[in-house]
């Protein structure tokens, strides 16, 4: 063994390595790197933290200035900072930097050219652009290199930074042209993959980059480790390979662990592998949360759980890397997420836990103990899963699964945990039907048990009543048995009226068997609002929410209708020679039956909520089969009687009770609707619609439903304008639109999004980005000729700084890939004006097959939307 104390030797435990520091570790990315930089390829390293990607960047800065005579840089984006920053003041925090690197300020007169930029008004990137170009490749004259460490902070920039990494590409491509731009490269390190850095896929540097992978340390290239050792052991080698077999190599475990070793006790000769076994048990991997520090695993466990709609999924790839030992890779984006954890890696296209440590630290309890925290039901879920998806009785019941759905709502649970929920929710149907088709067995039993006690007693009584009536007429000479045959009569009725109500409670369960197949078919359709409202109802039946047998009838009878009609495509119902569902006139027929035998309103509490809703809904299903202008104002009169129950305009979408409203499905606002075109000589119907439509928005937008209540203003617009079969605004709807109207729903939009959304504040933006709203005609052909001063940079300008497009060139946002979308609520969304969107109809759209996705596009929504906004706006005096 040999002593080091000479020499200071010692491993380093977290942080960059310095440049001569003894115990660094040159691996094969430390030469791939140097030798892309040399060639001037833009280069990247992207991995998990703590694999020395700090330490590599020191050490080829230092190979390039000593060997090559290269100008580096090195920029830590984290301390320009990322929370409130503006472009320009991220850009120029750059800048500063670069400056202050290259002693910029001492070759060139910086302010004179600072100020240059103020008059010219650039945008932040061409200001960064322009300094590269004017300044830097200027004044410094040797290859420069440009090291951007930390990266991933570009991710929590609250502005769009696709042009960054656009004009590093722009830089590349330029050289072709000017040999002066191969004197520049840039090498981005960080802790993500390029999808997470950049949105628009077009205009990424990525594909033109080199990229370097990092490994961890391999044994041969851990030889510098090994000096450290011969301290302890004369067989240093062998200890070596002990620790990378613990660690696999990851370089801040291995220095971890390599001085561990050097300030422990006495390591006898013979025992290493036990007495390193204990070592590392003992000081990191039992009782770790304490012991971890630096912290580095507590950093692996946060990379999975802090995104909480992303950790289930995480979590369950994890398990079964875990529990298999190893699984073939998928590509997937959560695979991706996991590895830059740090937890596993990818090797030969297979998944592996990435050493012995982070097995036993993040172990079996560990994922129970996690997915636990995130599921209400892990016990459940994971024994029904470990049964191959088939032990039925681990499936959620009752409350249990209301809390389980409503949990999943807002989390991107993966794909186990959605068969799971759907099973449970399926057996609870199942279990509820068969419970009721058992209910009216016993029913049945019970009654014909009563009907028989019953007529025994009749049969008892009539016979001594007939006795003694006998004995009478012996003696007057006379036969009669008229009270006998009278009891027996009744006897008969009473049975007949016990075997009715049985039959009633079959026929109801059979109904709902019906309908349930009919919302099955209709989510097959991908006509979910439709199925979830009958499903809906089926289940308020079954739960006996509606007591009124004749009611409960007609509501699915009615139901049933509907169902079959919402299956029928718009082709079915325009060709006469398509043969119509024997089911469907089932339905119809019942449904008059039925509705005959509704009850008379003097023997119902008709002002009961529940009641009246079912009434309106019935009455509504009837006039729509009969196109009849009675029965939809009869179902007006009900819903007009319920409203009057109510205590505000939105607690009809929030009833316990709810089958008039269910997303889409709008039983009240297509009553309005079908009134409006029978008796086209009131009004009194169109603005009872604009009021429900208005109150509606009101209620989504209370909820945070954005996109729902973005829908929903388009329908009042057209609804407003009298253009909602036609499905858009043209030059003169907008020009003659009811401003009464208008003002209404930009008030409902600037209330209740607190000054961030509405029309008045895009007008205010479109003005503030360099726009004139004088308007001279529409014509789609050109959109310069719409407008007086039309202005490409304002338009752009415009669409980004409310968040519908990408950058300056042509990329639109799809409609569902709006970011806005991903927020819960407001308090976050830094942007203004994104909202109303104004997506009227596909004939107004570019229908974007790819994606399955309206493709909000500049020629052909774009512009149109901009005038539909501000144009609005303006002609409001808004």
């Amino acid at each position: 063994m040999e002593n080091l104390d000479s020499i200071n030797y010692e491993y380093q435990v977290g942080g960059s390595l310095p440049a001569s520091a003894p115990t660094y570790v040159t691996r094969k990315a430390d030469n791939e790197l140097y030798q892309a930089i040399k060639k001037g390829e833009f280069c990247y390293v992207l991995n998990s933290r703590q694999m020395g990607k700090s330490s590599l960047r020191v050490q080829t800065m230092k190979r390039l200035k000593e060997v090559d005579g290269f100008a580096c840089a090195a920029i830590d984006l984290t301390e320009i900072g990322s929370a409130n920053i503006t472009p320009l003041q991220w850009y120029a925090g750059i800048i500063i930097e670069l400056i202050n690197t290259f002693e910029l300020n001492e070759k060139c007169d910086i302010d004179s050219w600072w100020d240059k930029y103020d008059q010219e008004s650039l945008s932040a990137v061409n200001f960064f652009g322009n300094f590269l170009r004017d300044i830097l490749l200027k004044y410094v004259d040797s290859n420069i290199v440009i090291f951007i460490d930390e990266i991933d902070s570009t991710i929590s920039l609250e502005f769009n930074v696709d042009d960054f990494f656009a004009l590093i590409r722009s830089f590349y491509n330029r050289r072709v042209d000017n040999a002066e731009y191969n004197r520049l490269s840039f090498v981005l390190l960080g802790v993500a993959t390029p999808n997470d850095l950049i949105q628009d896929k077009t205009r990424t540097p990525f594909n033109i980059g080199y990229g370097v992978e990092l490994t961890g340390f391999t044994f041969a290239e851990s030889q510098p480790l090994a000096l450290g050792l011969s301290v302890k052991t004369n067989h240093s080698e062998k200890l070596l390979e002990l620790i990378l077999h613990w660690t696999g190599g990851q370089p801040f475990l291995t220095q971890k662990v390599c001085n561990l070793v050097l300030n422990s006790s006495e390591l006898y000769e013979g025992n290493e592998e036990a007495w390193l076994e204990n070592l590392i048990r003992t000081n990191i991997s039992e009782n770790w949360q304490t012991q971890d520090n630096p912290e580095h695993l507590r950093t692996i466990g946060k990379r999975i759980l802090n995104d909480e709609q992303m950790a289930g999924e995480l979590l369950e790839i994890y398990q079964k890397i875990y529990q298999a030992g190893e699984v073939v890779s998928q590509n997937t984006g959560e695979e991706g997420k996991l590895q830059l954890s740090g937890l596993v890696v990818k090797k030969n296209n297979h998944l592996q836990i990435y050493n012995p440590i982070y097995r036993e630290v993040f172990n079996q309890q560990w994922i129970d103990n996690q997915l636990a925290a995130l599921r209400p039901y892990s016990e459940a879920f994971r024994a029904w899963y470990n049964s191959g998806c088939q032990e039925n009785s681990w499936l959620l019941r009752g409350n249990a699964l209301k809390t389980a759905e409503a949990w999943a709502e807002s989390k991107n649970v993966s794909y186990q945990d959605k068969q799971f929920l759907a099973a449970s929710r399926q057996q609870e149907i199942e279990e509820e039907i068969i419970a009721r088709e058992k209910e009216a067995e016993l029913d049945r039993e019970r009654k014909e048990k009563e009907a028989a006690e019953r007529a025994r007693k009749i049969e008892e009584e009539a016979r001594k009543r007939a006795e003694k009536q006998l004995g009478k007429a012996k003696k007057t000479g006379g036969l009669v048995l008229s009270i006998s045959v009278g009891l027996a009569v009744v006897f008969g009725i009473t049975a007949f009226i016990a075997k009715q109500n049985t039959d009633k409670m079959e026929q109801n369960v059979s109904k709902i068997k019906e309908l349930s197949a009919v919302a099955s078919q209709l989510q097959q359709k991908n006509q979910v609002n439709e199925a979830n409202q009958f499903l809906n109802i089926a289940g308020l039946v079954l739960q006996d929410k509606i007591k009124n047998q004749e009611l409960k009838e007609a509501l699915l009878d009615s139901s049933l209708v509907l169902g079959y009609e919402s299956l029928q495509t718009e082709e079915d119902k325009n060709l006469e020679l398509v043969p119509i569902d024997p089911k469907y006139n089932k339905a119809k027929e019942d449904l008059n039956k039925s509705f005959e035998k509704l009850p008379k309103e003097n023997n119902v509490g008709n002002k009961e909520p529940s009641y009246l809703a079912t009434l309106v809904y019935i009455y509504y299903v009837k006039g729509k089969l009969g196109n009849s202008l009675n029965n939809y104002r009869t179902a007006l009169a009900k819903y007009n009687l319920l409203k009057s129950q109510l205590t505000s305009n939105i607690e009809l979408f929030t009833l316990d009770l709810n089958i008039l409203y269910n997303g889409n499905v709008d039983i009240v606002a297509n009553l309005y609707r079908q009134l409006n075109d029978l008796d086209s000589k009131s009004t009194v119907y169109h603005e009872d619609l604009k009021k429900h439509l208005l109150a509606e928005l009101d209620y989504l937008m209370r909820k945070n439903r954005w996109k729902e209540a973005d829908r929903k203003n388009d329908q009042f617009l057209l609804v407003s304008a009298k253009r909602e079969k036609e499905g858009y605004l043209n030059l003169e709807d907008v020009k003659n639109f009811n401003c009464d109207d208008l003002e209404k729903v930009d008030k409902l939009w600037v209330d209740k999004s607190g000054g961030k959304f509405g029309f008045r504040v895009q007008k205010r933006i479109w003005k503030e980005t360099g726009n004139s709203l004088d308007f001279l005609y529409f014509n789609w052909g050109n959109r310069k000729k719409n407008w007086e001063k039309w202005s490409d940079e304002g338009y752009n300008r415009f669409a980004e700084r409310v968040g519908w497009k990408k950058g300056k060139e042509e990329n639109w946002y799809l409609y569902s890939e709006l970011p806005l979308w991903e927020y819960k609520n407001l308090d976050t969304y830094k942007l203004e004006g994104t909202l109303p969107h104004f997506v009227f109809s596909k004939k107004q759209g570019f229908w974007d097959d790819s994606h399955g996705d309206w493709k909000i596009w500049g020629e052909v929504l774009g512009e149109n939307r901009l005038m539909r906004s501000s144009f609005l706006a303006e002609t409001c005096r808004l």
